[in-house]
């Protein structure tokens, strides 16, 4: 990788945990340290997904090229794995303002206008994402007697992630809010 590549990823990781330090600072005491500690497990359940779905995938390809016979619920677990993995990413991506976003014309807003809007789009993600909360937890009852035949559990374990998913989304949402409002309204700048 060259140093300018280099350097522009760390300038997004920067990026990403000055806006994190950012939204924290608005909140009180308390809720900071559970914000604090809800991401940090959050980002080692990340790693953890992370890690055991590379080792799953990469010991099936050797298995299934060099040995010539296939892991049988790799793929199932690779599935599963993968879901979990990006319904809890998604949150700690909206909180390192990583999803796409309308930011050539939030950028060019300033003071009440802008938080105006923000306050709007935080609110409608956040009407999906209850939505999505009811809809996931409504899902798990009909994939409770489902087994997934890979690995012999119940199909609601991949279910399961949507919910839970969409809570930390939800929880993401408000805290974003709160930082919002709870930060000084910056001025147009004067010409």
């Amino acid at each position: 990788m060259s140093a300018e590549h280099a350097h522009l990823d760390e300038d997004v990781g920067d990026r990403a945990e000055r806006a994190v330090r950012q939204q924290q600072s608005a909140l009180p005491p308390v809720w900071r340290a559970f914000d604090r500690g809800l991401i940090r497990a959050t980002s080692l359940a990340l790693f953890v997904i992370g890690a055991l779905f590379t080792v799953m995938v990469t010991a099936e390809v050797f298995s299934r090229y060099v040995l010539s016979f296939s892991i049988f619920f790799v793929n199932a677990g690779a599935r599963l794995l993968l879901v979990w993995f990006f319904l809890l990413g998604a949150g700690v991506a909206l909180r390192h303002l990583a999803h796409v976003g309308f930011e050539l014309f939030v950028s060019r807003m300033h003071g009440a206008r802008r938080r105006n809007l923000l306050t709007l789009a935080h609110a409608c993600s956040l009407v999906f994402f209850l939505e999505m909360i009811w809809g996931g937890a409504y899902a798990i009852g009909p994939a409770l007697p489902q087994n997934e035949a890979g690995l012999g559990i119940s199909v609601a374990w991949f279910v399961l992630a949507v919910p839970v998913g969409f809570v930390l989304l939800a929880y993401h949402a408000i805290v974003m809010l709160v930082a919002l409002w709870r930060a000084p309204l910056v001025p147009a700048a004067t010409r």
